[in-house]
């Protein structure tokens, strides 16, 4: 069998990626620019909007170091911060995992929606501004054009998926080369342009602290995500050190450009414009500095969004496939297709985007419903980092971070816990979501329990034990057993 084209003997996903090709599939997370930190500058000001972001992308870089030893663990499982998670909690409670997977999974997958709805409307306010029509209505949402080209964009990725994770690195690397010529204008232009004023950098907080802290909740899976490079860890060449450097490299990437363009772009337009232009601020502000170029400009940040929704379909198809191989939910995901990867997990994703496109409709109110599960697994697997230290402590670590980053993981631990709490409390705070869009959150995560149940009652017809062994060491892999057989 070819490498290139089939999966091996033991239904594993092939070693064909460098720690680069994991920054350029992480690199479209930076596109969160322009579904939430417009909103967030709206709500709240330019200042407290730039530490909101500042602040997450401190606490995603410590993540990452956090993950990649996680990673280095465990380099042949599948399923990235989730499998973290079941991994540590299982001994204590074992539905924890696919609480994890599928809070994990309902951050990556959901988020093709709401990606979706911002390129439609981007595209619509460019090229098509007389296109109001609406096919249907369905409660508050009214389907028109940036509804088609959501759902459109969101099949459009995962038929990119499912043709194989080669052809989405090529895919990333070469529109993700214009979208830092793009970042990099964006973040420079202003100071050296001329037109920048610091008098735009405001600050309005209505509702005190909590507001800030939902708007963080709100915020954190555009930032966050960098942490998909773990994800790919199994199918790195070197799983140890490329998992590591692509982990690194993007965090400190995101700390940058999370910071400096909200800055130099509210300074170069002003408060209120982006405010009026959440997600399309950015390309008036290339405008202001290259007169003529807006076409160009929504077509690399379209292109841009479109990469962060192939690289979000592949991390979330991955996750099912990985707990699906733990035996935590339903066999029919433990499965790749000829190209290497977990089709069946895709083609659900895209099912269940269709209907968020169709139901819910408001990027913001998305980001309210996925991360109430996304915060609530990465959450888990930091505090799994604290389990394995301690429940394994002889188990091989190839990466070993210093005693020092216990209390740093505690700390981690504590901040994401209130994000949750905080978040899930208070999503009217936001003025974008509500109780329902909490609903659906919980609704996801409760289908993940389900699943678990039937997987282990039904399908293995065993019984459903909340705490499972886990070895002090790890076991030989498939080709290791084959080899002392041998």
């Amino acid at each position: 069998m070819a490498e290139s084209n089939l999966v091996d003997e033991h239904n594993r996903l092939q070693k064909s990626l460098r720690w680069h090709h994991g920054f350029m599939l992480a690199l479209p997370v930076a596109s969160g620019l322009f579904i939430s930190v417009g909103n967030v500058i709206g709500a709240v000001g330019t200042v407290p909007a730039v530490l909101i972001c500042a602040t997450l992308a401190a606490v995603a870089l410590l993540q990452n170091k956090l993950f990649a030893e996680m990673a280095a663990m465990f380099p042949e499982k599948p399923g990235g911060v989730a499998m973290y998670a079941s991994e540590a909690w299982k001994r204590y409670f074992a539905p924890i995992g696919p609480l994890a997977a599928f809070g994990y999974w309902c951050g990556w997958a959901l988020v093709l929606a709401l990606v979706g709805l911002t390129i439609g409307s981007l595209i619509q306010a460019q090229w098509f501004t007389e296109a109001t029509w609406t096919l249907f209505t369905v409660g508050d949402v009214s389907f028109g054009l940036p509804h088609t080209i959501a759902v459109a964009a969101v099949i459009a990725c995962i038929v990119l998926n499912v043709s194989g994770i080669r052809v989405a690195v090529r895919f990333n690397q070469v529109i993700g080369a214009a979208f830092i010529v793009v970042l990099a204008a964006l973040a420079i232009g202003p100071f050296v342009t001329g037109g920048w004023n610091s008098a735009e950098l405001t600050s309005h907080i209505d509702g005190g602290w909590k507001t800030i802290v939902v708007w963080l909740y709100v915020s954190a899976w555009a930032i966050y995500g960098t942490e998909l490079c773990a994800a790919f860890a199994p199918e790195y060449r070197d799983t140890t050190h490329d998992t590591s450097r692509a982990l690194t490299s993007i965090a400190l990437f995101m700390v940058a450009a999370y910071t400096i363009v909200p800055l130099a772009a509210t300074g170069k337009l002003g408060e209120a414009t982006i405010t009026n232009n959440p997600t399309s601020y950015g390309i008036l502000a290339v405008q202001e500095l290259l007169p003529g170029l807006s076409g160009v400009v929504t077509a690399v940040l379209c292109g841009a969004l479109f990469l962060s929704m192939i690289s979000s379909s592949a991390d979330a198809g991955r996750a099912l496939y990985g707990i699906a191989q733990q035996d935590m939910t339903i066999k029919q995901f433990d499965q790749l297709n000829r190209n290497g990867v977990p089709s069946r997990s895709l083609w659900v994703t895209m099912v269940v985007n269709i209907l968020i496109v169709a139901f819910v409709g408001d990027p913001v109110a998305i980001l309210i419903a996925s991360n109430l599960g996304y915060i609530l697994a990465i959450t888990l697997a930091v505090i799994g980092f604290l389990l394995l230290r301690k429940d394994r402590p002889h188990w091989p670590r190839d990466i070993k971070l210093g005693r020092s980053w216990i209390p740093i993981a505690t700390g981690v631990a504590l901040f994401n816990t209130m994000l949750l709490a905080v978040g899930i409390s208070n999503p009217g705070l936001s003025h974008h979501g509500g109780p329902k869009e909490v609903a659906i959150g919980i609704a996801l995560l409760s289908l993940g329990i389900a699943l678990f149940g039937y997987r282990r009652v039904v399908q293995d017809r065993g019984s459903l034990r909340l705490r499972e062994h886990t070895p002090a060491m790890p076991e030989a892999s498939p080709t290791e057993k084959a080899h002392e057989a041998s």
